[in-house]
């Protein structure tokens, strides 16, 4: 065999053998890159603004940057947490039967009464339940202060992360380029299509999630739903369902204020959901997208449950993310196919 032929496939072999290691190595750490580069993105506008502020001093605006977005989200989210852990440690205490009889009490004798009336011995425990469910959390306190650890590293890192991308973003960018052997037109096409994406799924999934979550929230404090931040938080999860989103929410809170007798509340509650928080996801979640992603929004909602299947929570970004690669590879080869075809 010729020496360059098999130098050639020596070379080949090592560097596929040492590709699969480095794979290895970031793979425990791949979703807190994807996210640093997705905040990355979102911010970098910001950046620029703040970097032309201080005079082009990239290392400073960053710090600057990355503190404000703490400041401005993720201090806000750790009080909404600590609000909603309150209130769910108001829910256990009447759950376990710590608390005054209160609204879970109205609750269980309007599913109880009628249905003694056929069958005696009938009896919901709801404090059973509780009990099973604290049991639980108990024999797997171990994993949960695992699961928190790891999460508290994860967030550490991002930061971390995030400074560099902000810093040297440009930098990574040309060394990808330059290792892409596709056209420098190309390569443009897709980080465009990417970054269009990233920014259309954030403001347009995101965004609307919070907003939608905040007026839920707000409905029900209004309307003297007990634990209203804890339920507002879970609409805002419950907004990423596709069909029923603070519907899984609503429904059980107006079904509630009728069974309480407040009537009234009730059809409030109910309107609300409907014109506010309802119209929130029908109108401006479609003017976020189409300023964003040329995507249609079927595709997209397959990409984003698609996503949340392969990928977990995160894939709701991971999803339409990798669809918009996708769609970059196909407009690039229909223009080397049509370049291809005038030659």
């Amino acid at each position: 065999m010729d020496k360059d032929i098999l130098q050639r496939y020596f070379f080949v072999g090592i560097f596929l053998l040492v590709s699969v290691l480095v794979f290895f190595l970031f793979l425990p750490f791949l979703e807190v890159l994807i996210l640093s580069v997705i905040f990355a993105v979102v911010l970098h506008p910001i950046y620029q603004r703040v970097n032309k502020k201080f005079n082009n001093k990239p290392g400073l605006a960053a710090l600057v940057v990355i503190f404000a977005f703490a400041v401005v989200i993720i201090l806000p989210l750790f009080l909404i947490i600590s609000l909603v852990l309150g209130e769910s440690k108001d829910l256990y205490l009447v759950l376990t039967g710590d608390a005054p009889i209160d609204y879970i009490d109205k609750i269980t004798l309007a599913i109880e009464n009628p249905i003694k009336s056929f069958y005696p011995s009938f009896n919901l425990n709801i404090s059973e339940y509780a009990s099973s469910v604290v049991d639980w959390l108990t024999g797997h306190f171990s994993t949960i202060l695992s699961s928190v650890i790891s999460i508290v590293t994860g967030v550490v890192l991002i930061f971390i992360s995030l400074y560099f991308f902000l810093k040297d973003g440009a930098k990574f960018k040309e060394i990808l380029v330059d290792l892409s052997p596709l056209s420098d037109k190309h390569d443009e096409k897709i980080f465009i299509k990417v970054k269009q994406t990233i920014r259309a799924t954030v403001s347009g999934v995101v965004l609307v999630a919070l907003i939608q979550g905040i007026l839920a929230g707000v409905g029900m404090l209004i309307f003297g739903v007990p634990n209203a931040f804890l339920w507002g938080s879970i609409s805002a999860v419950a907004s990423l369902v596709p069909g029923l989103g603070t519907a899984i929410v609503f429904i059980p809170a107006v079904i509630y204020m009728f069974i309480i007798g407040n009537t009234a509340f009730a059809v409030g509650l109910l309107l609300w959901g409907f014109l506010v928080v309802g119209l929130v996801d029908n109108f401006l979640t479609p003017y976020l997208y189409s300023r964003g992603a040329e995507i249609h929004q079927l595709l997209m909602l397959f990409a984003v449950l698609g996503g949340l299947l392969s990928f977990g929570p995160i894939g709701f970004l991971f999803g339409p993310i990798i669809l918009a690669l996708f769609f970059a590879l196909i407009d690039i080869y229909q223009s080397i196919v049509s370049k291809e075809k005038s030659l």
